[in-house]
């Protein structure tokens, strides 16, 4: 009877691992995606400011008065971490995108409003066009650097009409 029992002990042991080992506890699986770059300029750039959204806001459509009017800008940064400027002292940015069919150094804007297109300009006050490097460098300091930049509507007709108007820019930095 001993061995009866101590048999059927052992044989509820075995089943309760091999349950165990079959069926996860709780939870769903899932994946991580890990993605970089290692680059050879003076600077990495924040993972935070890779990939931001710029909002704009609501503007007036009588904000538009001429080709040319713009509405009040609004700021974004880009972080660049772990500078060395020992070989390397100054940063300058390139952004590019569709290009507006009225005025080709603003980004064309998508949406039902016509009549604008995306004016950036840099912390210094530079207006940049789609696709040009800018003028004036930004100078680097060793370690993290915010390099400050604006974006804007611009009218590029006398009439402005409303709706949605977004826009997308890619950008590069150049380092000498």
């Amino acid at each position: 009877m001993k061995k009866l029992v101590a048999a059927a002990a052992v044989m509820a042991l075995f089943t309760s691992f091999a349950n165990a080992a079959g069926t996860p506890s709780s939870g769903n699986p899932g994946v991580i995606k890990f993605t970089g770059e290692i680059v050879s300029g003076a600077c990495g750039i924040d993972p935070s400011t890779l990939d931001q959204t710029v909002p704009l806001g609501q503007v007036p459509a009588n904000t538009f008065k001429a080709v040319g009017d713009r509405s009040n800008p609004e700021t974004f940064n880009i972080i660049l971490t772990d500078c060395d400027t020992t070989t390397q002292k100054t940063a300058m940015f390139t952004f590019t995108g569709m290009q507006d069919v009225d005025v080709p150094a603003l980004f064309a804007t998508t949406g039902p409003a016509t009549g604008v297109g995306i004016r950036l300009q840099t912390g210094a006050g530079e207006y940049l066009s789609n696709g040009t490097q800018q003028v004036a460098p930004f100078n680097l300091q060793n370690g993290n650097n915010t390099v400050q930049f604006a974006a804007m509507y611009e009218a590029t007709s006398a009439t402005v009409t409303t709706g949605e108007a977004d826009s997308v820019a890619n950008f590069t930095v150049a380092y000498n």
